[in-house]
């Protein structure tokens, strides 16, 4: 695993270890909930063919290993999905990828059951993840961010904290 960070940005390089544990985890989410490329749970988005939708998922579980790896936790194991009351990485972290360099953090419309809940924007693709920034869900979940035609919630890049804050706020803590 390899680490820098450019200006607000953290490049983080997962090692081959990380990314068979990516790819487990992907392969453990599809089949620990039965999913399908057309379910409605994958919110709109449409799948070429089952290995695109582990791609994806794999992708998912890689921005995980990259944010933990970010905070120092280098044998950090992606789980299955969790309740929303639950954290991607640590205690109170949802973790956000897209294959969209220039992409939204985006939040779908769903009650989060804690107030100290933050989502983490991260970009790019296996083995180079750009760890972008975060936001406090509670921030997110307002009428600015509500997409008009999806009803889920759009950041911009350009309103997300820089990640060196979340240590340092209420939210670094947890």
């Amino acid at each position: 695993m390899v680490m820098r960070t450019m200006s607000s940005v953290a490049k983080v390089i997962l090692d081959r270890q990380q990314e068979l544990a990516a790819h487990q985890a992907a392969l453990d989410r599809v089949r620990y909930f039965n999913s399908q490329m057309d379910d409605p749970s994958q919110h709109g988005q449409r799948f070429t063919n089952l290995h695109e939708f582990i791609w994806q998922k794999a992708e998912g579980a890689g921005a995980e290993i990259a944010v933990a790896n970010y905070f120092g936790d280098y044998g950090f194991v992606p789980k299955p999905p969790n309740k929303s009351d639950e954290a991607d990485v640590g205690n109170n972290i949802e973790v956000k990828w897209t294959k969209h360099a220039h992409g939204h953090l985006i939040v779908q419309n769903k009650q989060y059951e804690r107030d100290d809940m933050v989502a983490i924007l991260v970009t790019g693709l296996s083995p180079v993840y750009l760890v972008m920034g975060w936001m406090p869900l509670h921030m997110i979940m307002q009428p600015k961010y509500k997409h008009p035609n999806q009803g889920n919630y759009w950041v911009p890049k350009s309103n997300l904290f820089e990640m060196q804050y979340l240590k340092r706020s209420n939210y670094g803590d947890n």
